[in-house]
Parts: C-alpha cells; sequence; structure tokens
C-alpha cells in the first residue's frame, strides 16, 4: 500500500429513491441491501485492499456522526477522519474540503473519491482500474471511472468521451458530461460507442483538483485556504455555493479523462429498478424477500421487511412492478418509474409526514 493514497468516501447522501426502506434519519448508505454488511461498510471494506485506514476519510452530515461511527468501528478508521458538513452543499464543497486538507499535510496525494453506496461486485476488476487510474492521476489527469452502458439508461448522467494518444497511449479524453438524458438521447448514446455512464468515482492528485479549484470555482477554494479544521468550517460553510463537482469543475476542465470500469460488475442503486436488475430471480425473473406468496406474476421484485412487521404480502398477476412493504409504508409502483419515488419523499416533507422518518423515530 502506498502512503500517499487517500479515498474521500461522501456518506452524506439522503437515498430519496429509496424509500420507504430508506430514510432521512437512516438513508440507503447506512442499510443492509446486499448481505449482512451495510452499503457504507462494503465500500470501507473494498477500498482498505488498496488505501490504508488512517487514509481513509469520510465526509458526511454531522447528523449521521453517530450512525458512521458505529459502522466504520471494525475498519479503524480514525475518528478524526469522519468530516462533519453542516449542512448539505452537494459534492463540490465536500471534495475541495478534504483535498485541501489532506494536501496540507501531504503535498504528493492522490485521491481517490468514492460515493458510499454503490454495490461493486468483480474485486479484483475494481482495484485494477484504481492502479490504472493513479497512473493517470500521475500525469496530472482528472480521471472519472466511467461504466460501459448495457441499456439506454435515463437516471445516469453520461461521458462523452474522444480516444486521443498521451505519450504512445490511447486515453479517452472527455469531451462533455450530460445529465440525465430522454429515453430517445440515450438510446443514441448506446448505439454510439463512445459515451459511459458517469459513476461519481474519481481520482487525481489533490493539488491537480485544487488547482482546478482555484480555476473555475474560487471562491470555494478561498475558504479552505484559511483553514479546514471543524471551527473554521462551521463559520464558512453557509458562504459556499451548492453545486455538484460534475458543473462546478468536471465540465469546465480540460485534463478530465475516462477510464473503462466495465467488469468492475457496478451498480449504484440508485432506485428500486436497479436493485431489481441484480437481485438473485426465479424462472419467472421475480424476487420475493420476505413472507411473499405469489401468483402467477413475472419479472416483479416485492420485498417484505421482515425486521418491522410480519404480515403476508401475497401478489397475483404481476408484471414488471416493485413492491415495498415496511410496515408504516408500502411502496407499488412499476419498474420504469421507480426513479420517481424521491417525488413521494418531497410530497411527506412538505407535509412533513411521520413516514419521512423510521418508525423508531
Amino acid at each position: 500500500m502506498r502512503k500517499n493514497i487517500y479515498a474521500v468516501i461522501l456518506a452524506g447522501g439522503s437515498g430519496t429513491r429509496f424509500w420507504p426502506l430508506s430514510r432521512k434519519d437512516n438513508p440507503k448508505q447506512f442499510l443492509q441491501i446486499n448481505g449482512p454488511d451495510s452499503l457504507l461498510q462494503l465500500t470501507v471494506k473494498r477500498i482498505k485492499q488498496k488505501i490504508l485506514p488512517e487514509n481513509i476519510l469520510i465526509v458526511t452530515n454531522k447528523q449521521y456522526k453517530k450512525k458512521i461511527m458505529e459502522q466504520i468501528a471494525p475498519f479503524k478508521v480514525p475518528a478524526k477522519n469522519i468530516m462533519l458538513e453542516p449542512e448539505g452543499k452537494n459534492t463540490a464543497p465536500a471534495i475541495c474540503w478534504a483535498a485541501a486538507r489532506i494536501y496540507s499535510q501531504d503535498k504528493d496525494s492522490v485521491m481517490v473519491v468514492l460515493p458510499s453506496d454503490h454495490l461493486i461486485r468483480n474485486k479484483e476488476a475494481y482495484m485494477k482500474i484504481l492502479d490504472c487510474s493513479f497512473l493517470l492521476a500521475k500525469e496530472n489527469f482528472l480521471v472519472a471511472m466511467g461504466i460501459v452502458p448495457t441499456r439506454p439508461e435515463t437516471g445516469y448522467g453520461y461521458l462523452r468521451t474522444k480516444s486521443i494518444r498521451h505519450k504512445g497511449k490511447n486515453v479517452c479524453k472527455v469531451m462533455q458530461f450530460t445529465e440525465k438524458p430522454s429515453l430517445a438521447k440515450a438510446k443514441q448514446y448506446l448505439k454510439q460507442k463512445n459515451y459511459f455512464w458517469n459513476s461519481g468515482m474519481f481520482v487525481w492528485r489533490c493539488d491537480a483538483i485544487l488547482d482546478a479549484f482555484q480555476e473555475y470555482l474560487p471562491s470555494v477554494c478561498r475558504c479552505f485556504e484559511k483553514g479546514h479544521d471543524i471551527a473554521h468550517i462551521n463559520r464558512v460553510w453557509r458562504k459556499l455555493p451548492s453545486i455538484s463537482i460534475d458543473y462546478g469543475i468536471l465540465e469546465k476542465a480540460e485534463n478530465v479523462v475516462a477510464v473503462s470500469a466495465a467488469r468492475i460488475e457496478w451498480s449504484d442503486l440508485g432506485s428500486w429498478e436497479s436493485l431489481a436488475d441484480i437481485s438473485a430471480k426465479d424462472k419467472k425473473g421475480n424476487t420475493f424477500k420476505g413472507d411473499v406468496l405469489d401468483i402467477c406474476s413475472q419479472h416483479t421484485y416485492v420485498l417484505s421487511d421482515m425486521q418491522k412487521q410480519k404480515r403476508l404480502v401475497a401478489t397475483i398477476g404481476l408484471d414488471n412492478i416493485i413492491v415495498v412493504d415496511t410496515g408504516d409504508a408500502l411502496l407499488i409502483c412499476r419498474k420504469d418509474k421507480s426513479q420517481e419515488v424521491k417525488k413521494v419523499v418531497e410530497i411527506l416533507q412538505k407535509k412533513r409526514r411521520p413516514e419521512l422518518f423510521s418508525k423508531e423515530k
């Protein structure tokens, strides 16, 4: 393991598209969606194979401090490495804060940025992609890990790339970041073969990303030049814009490249449909978890949360449907509409409904 490589895990998300299992006080990254470990714990476990525990930093909202402490305790990540945002400001301020802190301690540092709520099943391929990304980062590239599209997905951002030569090797230069496209455009991107899904995983030298902040978001960079301890952060955080790293930096920078992470078996678990896609299925394409009795359904995902309630869920003749029963709330939707679950959460928020929070709340 190289001492100058650091991981920054972004763990402040609210996971609204996974309601009703994910709640405001217990979002997706803390849930055991794929086995006995939470998605956050799986993220730490993976990166620990490449990066020392003392070089793993976790940026999260201050309300999740207790959960983070409990979940990372087995991994020996120092408590001081939990960086608590006073409020959510999207990814750019969080990344700049982490880069500034790391760079102040290690001028030769390389930084891996990772979401805390993604699933990667091929760990060996993942390690190889990281090694490739480190080499490109040493050349002062800002490296985005791209996923080769397998379907015309409208819920992901896309990277349009062009192959260029760099020191005798082909490199995929990112020409454009495209936000979630229409279905027609997504089908077009799938055919063109030079588009990747934007995984939200990045690798770069800390000085390279700080230079980019200095050029494209100088007001954000200035806030962290004056300090990065929590007392200083609490004073300046409200002045920072809420902006993503994609929009604030990467769409403007000229040194962004992509590496193909096609073989890592990645899912961002961004919706119930994406979880259904990777779940084990019966001969009719169904996934049933919990106490479920079904007659003649196909391509359907049903979750009855046995930890919170013990009632039977019975389904008849469903096709491409999501059913999630948590006792205090029941979600039923078409798979292709599962991205819109976040709209339900927005309404719950406006109406101050108790279902916004965990039942234990």
